[in-house]
C-alpha cells in the first residue's frame, strides 16, 4: 500500500495536468462550433475505419460460402449454354424454328488434391454417387477441360488430368473440321499437350484455339483446350504434330464441374453396336 501512495505521490504533476487538459478539451468543444465539427470529423473517420476492418474480416470468412455460390451459378450457366442442348422432335426449347433439349449437366465441385509431377497424374474432387457422379464424366473449369472421372466413392472422385500419359480425347480446331488426338507425351511439360493425327494439309498456326470435337460423349462439343504455340511435321507420316498451351493451369485449380451427360450410355451402345459389326 506504501508503494502505491508513493507512485501516486510521483505522478501527481502529471495527473493534474492530464485532467486539465481534458477539462481544456471539453470546455473547447462545448463553446466552439468549429472544433466540435472536427471532433465529428475525425470520431466518424475513426468509426469508417474499425467498420471497414471489421468489414473485411467477415468477408475473408465468407469467403468459402460466396465461392460455394459463385460455382452454383456458374454451373447453372453452363447448363444453360446452347451448346449443351441436342435437336429433338419434342417440345422443349424453340431455337430458329428448331427444337432442342438440354443434354449436359453440370454439378460444381471443388479439388481436394492434385498431383503435377507424375506421369499420371490424378485429382481427386469432393463428390461422389450421392450425387450422381459415375466414371468417365468429364470434369471442366471456367477456363477450359480438366480431365475425366476414373474411380468414384460415395462422397469423392479420383479425376484422370491431361497431365496423364494414358489421357486421350478427340480434339479440333475452333475454325476447322480437322480432327486430332489430343494427349500429353511424357517430353511434354505441365500444362503443354501434344496434338497428333491432323494431316499437314489442313493449316494450323501459332495461336489457333483448340477445342474439344464431343464425338466421346464426355465433354460438350466446343469446350476450350488449349491455344496452339507450335506445329512440326511428323516424322514418317503426312500429318503435323501440334504443340499446345492448355487453357486450364495445373497448378491451379480448385473449383471445377463434372459434366453429366444425359445420353451417355446410349451413345455408348451405338459405338459399342458398331464396333461388333
Amino acid at each position: 500500500m506504501k508503494n502505491l501512495f508513493l507512485f501516486f505521490n510521483k505522478i501527481r504533476f502529471l495527473s493534474f495536468f492530464i485532467v486539465l487538459q481534458l477539462f481544456v478539451f471539453f470546455l473547447i468543444q462545448r463553446n466552439s462550433s468549429y472544433q466540435q465539427a472536427q471532433i465529428l470529423n475525425s470520431s466518424a473517420g475513426v468509426s469508417g475505419w474499425l467498420f471497414q476492418k471489421k468489414n473485411s474480416i467477415l468477408q475473408y470468412f465468407n469467403l468459402k460460402k460466396e465461392n460455394e455460390l459463385l460455382a452454383n451459378q456458374n454451373a447453372q450457366l453452363k447448363q444453360e449454354a446452347f451448346f449443351n442442348y441436342s435437336i429433338v422432335s419434342g417440345n422443349l426449347i424453340e431455337i430458329n424454328n428448331d427444337l432442342y433439349t438440354k443434354q449436359y449437366l453440370f454439378q460444381p465441385a471443388v479439388v481436394i488434391q492434385n498431383s503435377t509431377n507424375r506421369n499420371k497424374n490424378i485429382l481427386t474432387v469432393d463428390i461422389g454417387t450421392t450425387k450422381q457422379t459415375k466414371p468417365e464424366m468429364g470434369v471442366v473449369n471456367s477456363r477450359g477441360i480438366v480431365g475425366f472421372v476414373r474411380d468414384v466413392s460415395d462422397h469423392f472422385s479420383t479425376v484422370m488430368s491431361l497431365m496423364n500419359t494414358d489421357f486421350k480425347i478427340p480434339v479440333k480446331p475452333l475454325n476447322d473440321s480437322c480432327i486430332g488426338t489430343l494427349q500429353w507425351l511424357p517430353a511434354d511439360k505441365v500444362n503443354e499437350m501434344t496434338v497428333k493425327g491432323i494431316p499437314s494439309y489442313f493449316k494450323i498456326s501459332k495461336g489457333d484455339t483448340i477445342i474439344t470435337q464431343g464425338g466421346s460423349g464426355i465433354f460438350p462439343q466446343g469446350e476450350m483446350v488449349g491455344v496452339v504455340t507450335q506445329t512440326i511435321p511428323e516424322a514418317g507420316s503426312n500429318n503435323q504434330v501440334v504443340k499446345i498451351k492448355t487453357a486450364v493451369d495445373f497448378y491451379a485449380v480448385h473449383h471445377v464441374f463434372v459434366v453429366n451427360n444425359i445420353y451417355k450410355a446410349e451413345l455408348d451402345s451405338v459405338l459399342q453396336a458398331v464396333g461388333q459389326e
